[in-house]
């Protein structure tokens, strides 16, 4: 059996899961989630894979959709209060996760919940009650707030209750166990707080690592557009796994991938021998391919990536024309930062790593002027996203 602690970056209290599992009982294992945005990605799926390990183990997965808590958004790591999302926007959002879900979990056997069932009715007298079991210190013990807090950064009072709001999805359901990435701790932990506080038996805590998203410096977010999405065509998850910097090998290798053990071990032996890391990264993609859709998908992607980008048959890239006249963009960072949808900042990174290029000539130089582009010149940026110049 697979060993159902790997992977676990922090399991509090210690040793409650352990006594969990070994009491007979069928535990009820909860997972959030807020649908801010309608994909999940590989990073969700590092938790969903860890359900999925337990459901097999005849327990019982709750699934919150957040619904109501959205309409607040998750401050957990955040520098500055997030735009509210409309109920409409909220709903489309929710409507995809059971069927995104169904990739990993057998989603007949799971309990389904959204959190408006008991928020939206809670009568004023009841919120009051909730709000005074939590103290104004307790929430600034939290980094992030405490953080905006000393920097002058504005801290609306919704944010200050969304902690409490999620903790108490946990004792509406009887949580034993919940399930998150390491950023949920502090929310987490207030959930335990106030079981005790509603004369519930505390769940136990469980927090998967981060998945760094293919950027390879922020956290894998659908806002960052650095993510690996499980509904993400399989061309598209082979490509992105493709460009993934080489340093995260190892994390991809260890969070996502379906290989054993004794299959990593010998992957990394042969990274630190002085294997060609995409070698490596072949074989990690093709494996995520696999997982999420089949092998016949992931021969193809394989098939598609290798005449694309390594054999470089052109005839078979797709470009996206850009019509050189119509620009109004003077240099080539303001073209890509639109076209692409990124910062500036970020676009000087691409090309402070030697990621853009004009026919096959890299560029370095952002401030490089449109006016002395050629038409029918091909502008490659990163792997993945070429444009010919009409």
């Amino acid at each position: 059996m697979k060993n159902i602690f790997e992977n676990i970056e922090i399991s509090l209290p210690e040793g409650e899961l352990l006594k969990k599992l070994n009491s007979g009982k069928t535990l009820r294992i909860k997972m959030g989630f807020d649908p801010t945005s309608p994909d999940l990605h590989l990073g969700h799926a590092i938790a969903i894979h860890k359900l999925k390990e337990l459901q097999d183990l005849g327990h019982k997965i709750v699934i919150i959709i957040g619904d109501y808590t959205a309409r607040i958004g998750d401050p957990s790591g955040k520098d500055k209060t997030r735009p509210t999302l409309s109920q409409e926007e909220i709903d489309k959002n929710s409507e995809t996760y059971i069927s995104q879900l169904g990739k990993i979990l057998d989603v007949s056997k799971i309990e389904v919940r959204r959190n408006s069932e008991w928020l939206s009715s809670l009568d004023f007298n009841e919120f009051i009650s909730l709000l005074s079991k939590y103290t104004v210190q307790q929430i600034m013990e939290r980094n992030d707030f405490r953080n905006r807090f000393e920097n002058g950064s504005p801290i609306s009072l919704h944010e200050i209750i969304y902690p409490l709001i999620q903790g108490y999805d946990s004792v509406k359901i009887d949580a034993d166990v919940e399930i998150g990435g390491q950023d949920q701790l502090f929310n987490f932990m207030i959930a335990r707080y106030l079981q005790e506080k509603y004369n519930q038996e505390p769940q136990a805590v469980i927090c998967m690592p981060l998945l760094r998203g293919v950027d390879g410096v922020n956290k894998m977010s659908k806002s960052l557009k650095n993510y690996i999405g499980l509904t993400d065509h399989p061309n598209d998850i082979y490509g992105k796994t493709m460009s993934i910097p080489d340093s995260l090998i190892e994390e991809y290798l260890r969070l996502v991938t379906s290989f054993s053990k004794e299959e990593k071990e010998s992957l990394m032996s042969l990274l630190k021998s002085g294997e060609n890391p995409i070698n490596i990264k072949k074989k990690i993609a093709f494996n995520i391919v696999e997982i999420y859709y089949s092998s016949k998908e992931a021969v193809e992607a394989q098939n598609d990536f290798e005449n694309k980008f390594q054999k470089r048959k052109l005839e078979d890239i797709d470009y996206i024309e850009i019509i050189l006249d119509s620009l109004s963009d003077k240099n080539l960072i303001e073209l890509i930062s639109r076209i692409l949808d990124k910062s500036k900042s970020e676009v000087r990174k691409l090309f402070e790593a030697g990621a853009v290029s004009v026919d096959g000539e890299k560029v370095f130089d952002i401030n490089l002027e449109i006016n002395k582009l050629k038409k029918e010149s091909v502008l490659k940026v990163g792997k993945l996203n070429y444009f010919k110049f009409k």
